[in-house]
C-alpha cells in the first residue's frame, strides 16, 4: 500500500521544493534590490549633507531643499517602480509554475476520467455523455479564466510602463554608478 503513494508523495516534494526555490529566489532579489536602495540613500544623503553646509543664505536654502525633497521623491519612486517590476516578475514565475503544475494535474484527472468513462456499463449512455459535456465545459472555462487574468497582467504592465517614463529606476541608477567607481 505504501509503494502505491510513494509516486505521489515523491513529486508533491520536488513540487515543494521547486516552490521554495522559486521564493527564495524573488526574497534574494528584493534583498539586492534593499542594499542597492540603502546605498543610494547613503550617497544621496551625503551629497545633500554636503550641499546643506555650502548654502550662504536663506533663497539659496529654500531652493536646495526643494531641490532635495524633488530628488528623494524620485529615488523613492524609482525604488517603488523597481519592487513593483520584481513582484510582477515573480508573479509571472509563480503563474508559469501553477499553470504547468495544474495542467499536468488536469491532464491527468481528464485522462482518468475518459478511461473510467470507457469502462461504464451499458444503458449508461446519457450519465457518459453528460460527463464528458461537463468536462468539456469546465476545460473552456479554465481557458476564458487564463485569457482574462493574461489580459489583466497586460494592463497592469502597461501601467508599469506608463510609470517608469515619470520614475527612474533604482537599480539602474546605482550599477550605472557603480561602473563609474570600477
Amino acid at each position: 500500500m505504501q509503494n502505491q503513494f510513494k509516486p505521489q508523495v515523491e513529486n508533491s516534494l520536488e513540487v515543494a521544493l521547486e516552490l521554495a526555490n522559486l521564493s527564495l529566489s524573488q526574497v534574494e532579489r528584493f534583498t539586492e534590490l534593499s542594499l542597492e536602495q540603502a546605498k543610494v540613500n547613503a550617497e544621496l544623503a551625503q551629497t545633500q549633507l554636503s550641499s546643506m553646509m555650502e548654502v550662504k543664505d536663506p533663497a539659496a536654502a529654500i531652493e536646495l531643499l526643494k531641490s532635495q525633497l524633488e530628488n528623494s521623491a524620485k529615488s523613492l519612486a524609482g525604488f517603488a517602480a523597481t519592487a513593483f517590476e520584481l513582484s510582477q516578475e515573480f508573479q509571472a514565475e509563480s503563474t508559469a509554475f501553477a499553470e504547468s503544475h495544474f495542467d499536468k494535474a488536469q491532464t491527468a484527472a481528464n485522462k482518468a476520467i475518459a478511461e473510467n468513462l470507457k469502462k461504464a456499463p451499458e444503458g449508461s449512455e446519457v450519465a457518459v455523455n453528460a460527463v464528458k459535456a461537463a468536462l468539456d465545459a469546465g476545460n473552456k472555462a479554465i481557458v476564458e479564466v487564463r485569457k482574462n487574468a493574461k489580459k489583466s497582467v497586460e494592463l497592469a504592465q502597461e501601467s508599469l510602463a506608463e510609470l517608469k517614463k515619470h520614475a527612474p529606476k533604482a537599480a539602474a541608477k546605482t550599477s550605472a554608478r557603480n561602473k563609474t567607481r570600477a
